[in-house]
């Protein structure tokens, strides 16, 4: 049988259902290289595989409000093929007949012929259900909202403490849109004139940021993958989030900088290509796996004076440095548009084990900072506990540490009360960051 898209998808989303250990960004890469569909068709794909995964407990809703049995314990391959055919149903521009029709020829290719008549009686039902006969089965609170917003119970619960319901729903709403689209032209590369009129010639609507000049948000870019541009290291694709943080670790020529969590590349990268290749950069990490993408990365941008050693930081002797960036393991809860498995990989028993590793990371980093130097910690989560809370019990335990208060007049927008980078996706059109500056004493 021919690839097609919705036969695709479902092989990603039934691979990631059986183990989640399994990321489905990395999933869904892989099969999109293996497989023969067009450009398009590949889009299609993206919005389908990524739609149900970030609408799953929806979607979910949806299905067991018709389904008769038990449907949690349903065969990974039916579930995967129902939340396919009600994501098209309700949430893609795709006809209705052609939905529940597909999703039922669908079931014959994948070799679940049995599942078509259940599939289709399904669908037909849902066909005539809004989503506000699925809310009102339950009471107003965090369930509901769970199933509103298409995120987990727990999470809902934690941020009704930090936020009124009003950001709340602006976040989920956020999280649950395909993620802008953020470009870092190689600034010791590419000239800006000649970077924007490769992107002209590429037909790429762009707009340049107005906090780093070398960013620019475009609305789509798969096709830029295919460039002779792209392979010449001519850009890359960063979060602006992403890129303030390297920008505070204010890299200058000369200097030792450690990235100490640095896969897959891209602040180390960022912060190479700002000093012209002229700082000696270390970029570690403990996966040899996530490694093979900084060197990559390294070879692209024909980065200079870069030496990629594996080692855990929480633990390893790390080499002294004028300057530290720890961008640290975290719940990734800023980050959950652009990581749409993220929200159901993680659970709340997650925090304890996670601000102990970055807890570690913090204090074995800090015996090579050089006096004087000044080390960077940030995550990509909204959480205080992996943040400020993790910042305030250990500072007194690093030696001669204080928070440097970061003063980019720049930057005020997205400064905490306290100093720190603090950015809102929802309020600032960027990724969740948090980034604290800390200074060790002369």
């Amino acid at each position: 049988m021919a690839d097609n898209p919705r036969k695709i998808a479902y092989q990603t989303l039934l691979a990631a259902e059986k183990n989640t250990a399994h990321a489905i960004d990395d999933l869904l890469s892989e099969a999109l290289q293996k497989c023969s569909l067009s450009p398009q068709e590949k889009r299609w794909t993206m919005e389908l595989v990524y739609g149900v995964t970030r609408m799953k407990l929806q979607i979910d809703a949806w299905i067991e409000s018709v389904y008769k049995g038990r449907y949690r314990k349903a065969q990974h391959s039916i579930k995967s093929l129902l939340r396919i055919g009600v994501f098209q149903l309700k949430y893609m521009q795709t006809l209705e007949h052609a939905a529940i029709n597909e999703t039922v020829a669908l079931c014959r290719e994948v070799k679940q012929a049995g599942a078509s008549n259940l599939v289709n009686a399904v669908l037909r039902h849902i066909q005539g259900i809004e989503l506000s006969q699925i809310l009102a089965a339950f009471e107003e609170g965090s369930k509901r909202l769970s199933i509103e917003t298409s995120h987990p119970e727990w999470l809902i619960e934690k941020w009704l403490l930090r936020y009124n319901r009003s950001d709340l729903l602006k976040l989920c709403e956020h999280n649950n849109m395909p993620p802008r689209i953020w470009l870092r032209r190689n600034v010791s590369r590419v000239e800006r004139t000649d970077f924007e009129t490769f992107l002209e010639r590429e037909n790429i609507s762009f707009k340049r940021s107005s906090l780093i000049d070398s960013f620019y948000q475009i609305d789509s870019g798969g096709a830029l993958l295919n460039t002779k541009e792209f392979d010449q290291g001519w850009f890359s694709f960063q979060d602006l989030a992403a890129g303030l943080v390297a920008t505070l670790v204010e890299a200058q020529p000369g200097e030792v900088i450690v990235d100490a969590c640095a896969a897959p590349g891209g602040k180390m990268a960022m912060m190479s290509e700002m000093t012209g290749g002229q700082a000696r950069i270390l970029a570690c990490d403990a996966s040899s796996a996530r490694l093979l993408r900084v060197r990559q990365n390294i070879e692209r941008l024909t980065l200079k004076q870069i030496e990629v050693c594996q080692l855990d930081a929480s633990t390893d002797q790390i080499p002294e440095a004028d300057k530290i960036l720890l961008d640290v393991p975290c719940s990734g809860t800023g980050v959950l548009s652009r990581r749409p498995d993220a929200r159901w990989r993680r659970q709340d028993s997650d925090t304890a084990s996670l601000t102990e590793i970055q807890s570690n990371i913090l204090k074995n980093s800090w015996q090579s900072l050089k006096p004087g130097g000044v080390m960077v910690y940030a995550t990509c989560t909204l959480e205080p506990e992996e943040n400020w809370s993790l910042i305030d019990a250990q500072i007194s335990k690093l030696p001669d540490a204080e928070i440097e208060p970061i003063r980019d007049e720049n930057l005020k927008a997205y400064i905490d009360e306290r100093g720190a980078l603090a950015t809102l996706p929802w309020r600032d059109g960027m990724d969740g960051m948090f980034a604290v500056k800390i200074r060790k004493r002369v």
